[in-house]
């Protein structure tokens, strides 16, 4: 089962997590803010596999993004694109549903399955 949130929860349940995440400027270069925010529209166009796509939409004026949040682990994974007037930027950072989340990987998951534990239930 998935655990769908609105974006608005995902991505002001962990400030802290946006704020690490720093933006990192695109090499793609537009001739003016309204070729970014294209830009952007064609990338929300595009998007697939995503659990959530929203945007463009205005932060400030000149500051335009888009926000795609997939699932990982036990949490989210959260791509915002910005068009800061011409200039394109990204970042991205992981929302955990857990407070102590470990990484995830087959041990993880192996030590979570209470169905694998020796004298566990068999269903």
């Amino acid at each position: 089962m998935m655990l769908r949130l609105p974006l608005a929860l995902l991505l002001f349940a962990a400030p802290a997590a946006a704020e690490e995440a720093k933006f990192e400027p695109s090499a793609e270069s537009f001739a003016d803010a309204a070729a970014c925010r294209a830009h952007l529209q064609g990338i929300v166009v595009a998007a697939t596999g995503y659990e959530h796509v929203r945007g463009p939409y205005d932060i400030a004026a000149g500051d335009v993004r888009i926000h795609m949040v997939r699932a990982e682990g036990s949490g989210h994974r959260i791509w915002e694109h910005r068009c800061l007037d011409q200039q394109l930027s990204a970042r991205s950072w992981h929302h955990s549903m857990e407070a102590d989340e470990e990484e995830f990987t087959v041990e993880s998951v192996v030590a979570k399955a209470d169905w694998l534990k020796k004298g566990a239930p068999q269903q």
